[in-house]
């Protein structure tokens, strides 16, 4: 039912396996999401690899970011969804939490679009809490 949290799921099941990369259906949340995560250094990179024979959607392939060669250190500790579709959390300016006391990111929901915790509290703009991730 929320897509979101399945491609969160289906990026923490791929690091469990070690994997190098994961596929999940596309949308513009999810590409707007995962170009956030490319711009904080989490994965390393995204791209749309087919279209489905649905029509016009496309499948997206994230790679994934390892700090060894063993893959046994991974970039992304935990994705948190915060904001589900049965509730929503939204924040004030003054309120934008820090995740991990600012070692890691939350994602938020503004007029200026999809942006971090950190050029939130720069612009000055509140919005809904997507989700955490560290």
């Amino acid at each position: 039912m929320d897509p979101i949290a399945d491609m969160f799921s289906a990026i923490k099941n791929a690091i469990k396996r070690r994997m190098d990369y994961v596929d999940v259906p596309s949308s513009k949340l999810r590409e707007a999401i995962l170009e956030l995560l490319k711009k904080e250094g989490y994965i390393k990179s995204w791209e749309r690899v087919e279209e489905n024979k649905r029509g016009n959607q496309y499948t997206l392939r994230i790679y994934l970011k390892y700090l060894d060669q063993k893959k046994e250190r991974n970039m992304i500790s935990e994705l948190k969804r915060i904001s589900k579709p049965g509730r929503r959390i939204y924040t004030p300016k003054h309120r934008i939490p820090y995740v991990e006391r600012g070692f890691g990111i939350a994602i938020l929901s503004t007029d200026a679009g999809l942006i971090t915790d950190h050029e939130a509290r720069r612009l000055g703009k509140g919005g809904e809490l997507i989700a955490y991730v560290w």
